[in-house]
């Protein structure tokens, strides 16, 4: 038994195989099936791109896909040990995860960050306690820490753009009304450092990401002969050959919203323009996107935008990976 919870969950050479997996089955070649496997997507929050995909991917590899969403259709399920449940979870995920696992082959799960206290996020216990007790594989389909399905379909898409270790991608914070978990920057990060590519990421310094996740990211960068580098000038995005936008929260006044509000109501300039991608560019973004706070019309309506092939991406690489943990095809 074998779950994806973050990237690192598999060796480089085996990122590498199920993105060339991927690609294969996006030109129509068939890798096998997964009749009659069942996967359960159990949702805590809301998913268009990564329910769909999933949806999507055990259809056209004729398996089943059952979708959960937590507190509308299924009960509230709490998730610590040792409470006295009196209030809104009716059920246990000690017994709800087991139960599901008698039922399916293999579940996903979505849990984002509470957003109160990153040393209990960071210890992704929604996730943990999942893979804990369900008996079978998990694919962590967005957790507090980690997004490694965005980042596989990211992979993709930068080998498809014909980036190389000489070429730099800036992974930028940008302006966003609200703060926003931080999975996808890490796990961007981490899958650029596994891949030997060069990486900057630029940020306000208020929006440095977690320094232990910098560092392990930054190690196996340089194992795998890529760069990792942070950097607080917006300027940085200046001569990348991708600029990856994405908004996340302040570790500084995590927990505290007014105070982050404040904090990120200075860099409202931080919004990528037409100015930021005039040296060839291409644009990247997880999606969905908020139009001209994040990025301006003028870039996302742009031949520099690849931003659908990207969420394309996420039904390929879906499929290679259940066809790998289900299937063991690739």
């Amino acid at each position: 038994m074998r779950s994806f919870l973050k990237t690192t969950d598999f060796t480089a050479a085996e990122l590498s195989a199920l993105m060339d997996a991927a690609s294969r089955l996006k030109r129509g070649e068939s890798l096998g099936d997964l009749r009659d496997r069942t996967m359960g997507m159990v949702f805590f929050n809301p998913s268009l791109r990564t329910r769909t995909s999933f949806e999507v991917g055990l259809f056209q590899l004729k398996g089943h896909a059952v979708n959960l969403s937590v507190g509308q259709g299924m009960w509230e399920l709490e998730y610590r040990d040792g409470t006295v449940m009196d209030g809104r979870a009716a059920e246990h995920i000690k017994e709800a995860a087991p139960v599901l696992g008698r039922y399916v082959d293999i579940l996903g799960v979505r849990a984002f960050a509470e957003g109160k206290d990153w040393e209990a996020d960071r210890l992704d216990p929604v996730l943990s306690a999942f893979e804990k007790h369900s008996g079978v594989p998990v694919i962590n389909m967005e957790s507090a820490v980690w997004h490694p399905c965005q980042a596989l379909a990211d992979g993709m898409t930068w080998q498809e753009l014909g980036v190389s270790g000489k070429d730099r991608i800036v992974l930028t914070w940008a302006y966003h009304p609200k703060a926003l978990p931080m999975a996808v920057p890490n796990s961007v990060m981490l899958m650029a450092a596994q891949m030997g590519l060069h990486l900057t990421v630029a940020r306000p310094e208020a929006f440095a990401l977690d320094r232990d996740l910098v560092r392990e990211s930054s190690l196996i960068a340089s194992r795998n002969g890529g760069v990792l580098e942070e950097t607080d000038d917006w300027g940085s995005v200046k001569g990348a050959k991708i600029v990856y936008a994405k908004s996340w929260g302040s570790l500084r006044a995590y927990g505290r919203p007014d105070e982050e509000k404040e904090i990120r109501l200075n860099y409202k300039g931080w919004q990528v323009t037409a100015k930021e991608m005039a040296g060839g560019a291409r644009f990247m973004h997880c999606l969905p996107v908020r139009r001209n706070v994040v990025v301006a019309d003028e870039v996302l309506d742009s031949a520099a935008s690849a931003v659908v092939q990207q969420a394309e991406n996420r039904l390929h690489t879906q499929k290679a990976l259940l066809l790998k943990l289900l299937g063991g095809a690739i």
